[in-house]
């Protein structure tokens, strides 16, 4: 077993490795107008950049590899993965038209894809009770938020004084250089000696998982609420900096640095606050832990309509703290939980699917939604189409809450048949009479 003190060192490389995965969608949100305006692009084509595009191959890439991440050496992948991502975020600041830059997204949606499902299973393995593994859980999960502060205000200040493209090549080294440590210094907890066989007896066929998580109600009625939690999240996210500079006129390096302290701080309360609440205060209530992320949920609405419609910069701005808490509250619960609902073996598979369906419905028609519904508007309107996108988006968030408030009403009863193990199947003691 572990020391305490190591485990802590990996908790904070693979949190390491979750906050630089997802620097360059931050890059990509704030700095969509420059990129828009440098590249000469329209709003149909940023949310095919960030949408379908990105989508399609993180999506389709994460089954095959948390695959990999189930039965074979979750580190090696994990720093090939991060490694490749830095790679291709460098190569996000040489393009020099839409095309080229569509496939470096491409590419850096591989990487982004073989980076979460290993490092949130070795998480699972090195922190194994359910309260820990709650409170672990969150604290890796509060990478994706602390990104933020990295994205948005040394992403901005980079814009401001040097271009776009200098930003792109600044985050990406990083990348390799934690490839380097998590390759070294991380050890797999799994047993070397265990046989080929012994896995492949254990190994389930992706149908199979899917079967099993579809049978469970629990799994099914949470699976589709972060479907739809992607879809407002991740549709409305790479908008929020271009609705403030179309009304607002404000800069990169302001705007960074308020979006990278509200996202980047709120964000991470929120996330630390869902996982003290499911790990101390509800540890031992999942359908309470369920029922308070729903109501959380739904204050997203008025927080979503507040930030659209208010007059002034900072009203706007003071909007999205509320909001931002409550988009990042159920990921630490929400992950353990999804984690004790389906046997170890299935664990990466199982984030996969629940990724993959996430990003190729929310991610990818998401943000696409919204460019083309700002675009319909026509552009003479100026920020009053994407305004109106937005705004129609943010009430699917409502469907997310109702999700959560049904699993609430079966999770108990799916945990205890989980923990019961089945009986022999009666016609093997029969067979084995004869």
């Amino acid at each position: 077993m572990s020391s305490l003190g190591y485990k802590r060192y990996v908790l904070s490389v693979l949190t390491a490795v979750y906050l630089l995965n997802l620097v360059d969608r931050g890059l990509m949100m704030l700095l969509l107008q420059p990129i828009k305006l440098d590249l000469h692009l329209s709003d149909t084509q940023l949310g095919f950049l960030t949408g379908i595009a990105f989508a399609i191959f993180y999506a389709t890439m994460g089954v095959p590899i948390a695959r990999v991440a189930d039965h074979g050496n979750r580190v090696t992948l994990t720093s090939v993965a991060i490694g490749l991502w830095g790679a291709t975020v460098i190569a996000c600041g040489l393009v020099g038209n839409f095309f080229q830059l569509l496939l470096a997204r491409m590419a850096a949606a591989v990487g982004e894809a073989g980076a979460m499902p290993p490092t949130y299973s070795l998480v699972g393995d090195y922190f194994p009770g359910a309260a820990e593994r709650t409170r672990a859980l969150s604290i890796y999960v509060s990478g994706g938020t602390l990104s933020a502060l990295v994205s948005f205000i040394l992403g901005g200040w980079i814009n401001e004084h040097y271009g776009w493209r200098v930003a792109f090549l600044t985050m990406g080294i990083p990348g390799l250089l934690v490839a380097a440590i998590v390759r070294t210094t991380v050890a797999e907890t799994r047993e070397e000696g265990r046989s080929n066989s012994a896995r492949t007896r254990l190994r389930r066929p992706v149908a199979g998982v899917f079967a099993f998580m579809w049978q469970q109600r629990s799994c099914r009625y949470l699976t589709a609420a972060f479907v739809v939690l992607y879809m407002v999240s991740l549709g409305l996210s790479p908008w929020y900096a271009a609705f403030l500079m179309r009304k607002y006129g404000t800069g990169t390096a302001e705007l960074g640095l308020w979006l990278g302290l509200i996202i980047g701080l709120g964000g991470t309360l929120g996330v630390l606050a869902g996982g003290y609440i499911a790990g101390q205060v509800l540890a031992s209530d999942e359908p309470a832990q369920l029922r308070c992320i729903a109501i959380g949920i739904a204050c997203l609405v008025p927080c979503l309509v507040a930030f659209l419609t208010v007059s002034q910069k900072y009203q706007a701005l003071l909007a999205l703290i509320p909001m931002t808490m409550a988009f990042n509250f159920f990921f630490g619960p929400i992950y353990a939980l999804l984690q004790r609902l389906v046997p170890d073996e299935m664990r990466a598979t199982m984030l996969s699917i629940v990724m993959l369906l996430a990003n190729l419905i929310g991610m990818g028609i998401g943000p696409q939604i919204v460019g083309v519904l700002s675009d319909l508007t026509g552009a003479e309107r100026g920020v009053t189409g994407l305004r109106n996108a937005m705004l129609a988006m943010s009430f699917v968030s409502l469907g997310g809450s109702y999700l959560f408030w049904r699993a609430s009403q079966t999770v108990r009863q799916d945990l205890l048949d989980r923990a019961t193990p089945p009986l022999p199947h009666l016609e093997s003691t029969v067979a084995g009479t004869d």
